[in-house]
């Protein structure tokens, strides 16, 4: 062929005749591709997947040893495919090297035909936004509500998951953006309980009314399976063995904390970067946004923020996973410049709580600025963010009708606290930085509650880590079977760490469980070596360290004990 086209150009006296030849051929070839290409598509065309849930699950049986078995293949919702053969009523493809065959329902001419979405059902109550990952607005959708659909943009869908990432809405006449993540397309799906072993105690019934639990620790919570994050960039340690310190000691004592690590099992730390009453110790440009004086909080600043990056590689670099320790609803400075989001009396006086003011944790307005700062600070490429005092004061069941907690979308407490968390998760997963969240022992223990909102199983289902604190000195005598627990630390966390072991047991797929342990009040090296055995025992690995602030003098008296 190249030889024919060689003579017969050599042939032609002129370039034009040449260049119309070759010209006209490339035409022809043109034309043929467009044909066979029109023919091809004619005879296989291209089908998008069509679902009414993120993945369409499709059976496919097989014939092993003479008996018929079958296989579950995950389609993602959009994903393109070439028609092998069709039929009136089903069509027949390959996907990942398996044919598939399809009833026609299931498969669509356009990726937009298959995002084309009526309705969608909330299965908890969501806070709305004006834009697209926006702040969030006062509008809300509520638990198994019908909202209407008004666009689905093709760049929101996951095409390795099929998961939409936002829905733009419209609520009462005006067009909001809705989290995907949380909504379902039937309301059967939106209201089903989705785990069907939670356990929860009544006790708070007596209290607050019959009916009262279950709808606190079940109906109003989210129970579906959230996967839990992995980024290749940022690993875990699967043995996290960590030592809390403020962020003075870090700096003041660095070259003892970075040589932790060698005479010790230490190869984390948690840093206290938001302190008690609201105070953050490093120079935040948040502030200002939430705060009506920023320097009241900024005024024991240790460093910049530049500063607090370079501090954190620096440990990262000799090998430490950093976490950021962030106090959030305990905060006096946020409740005495924002009454009108903090927990009051009737008449709008702020309650003094263990000589403490509290911000409400049904306050969106203290959700956003918590969540803003812990953004600020997983810019430094720190390795997680830790919510502390993510609660409601304790002890407030007796003042409960002369109180105003704000509660403006009439939701519980634990309900409000997985909100926050969901929120919060959602917010840092663009910067790839893990999500943990202390709670107290008792809820746990208790199966409730404790009236703080900390519902142990709502809040590890919507965490990275779940972070409980099962000090000894927090049990009363015969708590846990145990006649004194304060003499008995190891034998503590050995019980206690069974019964986290059930309680997870009963969600699908439960965060990573990292237990804090006591090392102050005297403890010995030993009774801090029972404590990070019983934890692994129970099949658990990992721990946190709580010492106070966690100075050397005081660390120097067990860290014996601060073993693998």
């Amino acid at each position: 062929m190249f030889f024919m086209m060689k003579r017969i150009l050599k042939r032609m006296n002129s370039p034009r005749k040449a260049l119309f030849f070759i010209g006209a051929l490339i035409l022809i070839c043109a034309l043929f591709f467009v044909l066979g290409s029109a023919i091809l598509a004619k005879i296989h065309p291209t089908k998008y997947i069509d679902s009414s849930e993120s993945i369409l699950e499709v059976r496919v049986p097989y014939i092993v040893n003479g008996e018929i078995d079958e296989t579950v293949v995950e389609i993602p919702r959009g994903t393109k495919v070439q028609i092998e053969e069709a039929e009136d009523d089903q069509s027949s493809f390959r996907y990942e090297g398996t044919l598939i065959t399809l009833d026609n329902t299931y498969l669509k001419d356009s990726l937009e035909e298959c995002l084309s979405i009526e309705n969608v059902y909330p299965r908890r109550l969501i806070n709305l936004r004006d834009k697209k990952e926006g702040t969030l607005s006062e509008e809300v959708v509520k638990k198994g509500e019908k909202v209407r659909v008004v666009q689905v943009d093709p760049e929101d869908l996951d095409p390795e998951t099929g998961e939409i990432a936002w829905y733009k809405v419209e609520k009462d006449g005006k067009d909001y953006w809705l989290n995907g993540k949380y909504v379902e397309t039937s309301k059967d799906l939106a209201t089903k309980t989705w785990s069907a072993n939670i356990s929860y105690s009544t006790y708070w019934d007596e209290y607050y009314g019959e009916g009262y639990s279950k709808d606190a620790f079940l109906s109003q919570v989210d129970y579906k399976p959230t996967k839990n994050h992995n980024y290749e960039e940022n690993p875990m340690p699967d043995n996290c063995n960590a030592v809390h310190v403020s962020l003075e000691y870090l700096i003041k004592y660095k070259d003892y904390y970075l040589n932790l690590s060698q005479d010790t099992g230490i190869n984390a730390y948690v840093v206290e970067l938001k302190g008690d009453s609201g105070y953050v110790w490093y120079q935040s440009e948040v502030l200002k946004d939430y705060l009506k004086d920023p320097d009241e909080a900024l005024q024991s600043v240790l460093c910049s923020l530049d500063e607090l990056k370079d501090l954190i590689q620096e440990f990262q670099d000799a090998g430490y996973y950093m976490i950021g320790r962030i106090v959030t609803f305990k905060d006096v400075l946020f409740a005495s410049q924002n009454t009108e989001e903090s927990i009051t009396d009737t008449s709008g006086q702020l309650i003094m709580h263990n000589g403490e003011y509290w911000p409400s944790a049904y306050s969106r307005k203290a959700w956003m600025y918590n969540v803003d700062i812990a953004k600020e600070i997983a810019s430094t490429g720190i390795n997680e963010i830790q919510f502390d005092y993510v609660r409601f004061p304790d002890g407030l069941v007796s003042k409960s009708d002369q109180l105003d907690l704000k509660n403006t979308y009439n939701e519980s407490k634990a309900s409000a606290l997985q909100g926050f968390l969901q929120y919060a998760s959602d917010e840092l997963e663009p910067y790839e930085v893990y999500v943990a969240a202390d709670v107290f022992a008792w809820p746990l223990a208790a199966q409730d509650d404790q009236d703080i909102g900390q519902f142990f199983l709502a809040m590890a289902n919507s965490v990275d880590v779940i972070c409980p604190m099962p000090y000894s000195d927090h049990f009363s005598a015969g708590a846990l079977g145990i006649e004194d627990p304060s003499s008995a630390p190891g034998e503590v966390l050995a019980r206690y760490t069974e019964l986290a072991v059930k309680e997870l047991s009963e969600i699908e797929d439960p965060p990573v469980y990292r237990s804090w342990i006591q090392a102050y009040g005297n403890l010995t090296p030993q009774q801090m070596k029972d404590q990070i055995q019983a934890i692994d025992n129970a099949g658990y690995s990992g721990y946190m360290i709580w010492y106070g602030f966690g100075d050397p003098d005081s660390l120097n008296t067990n860290k014996a004990g601060y073993i693998e």
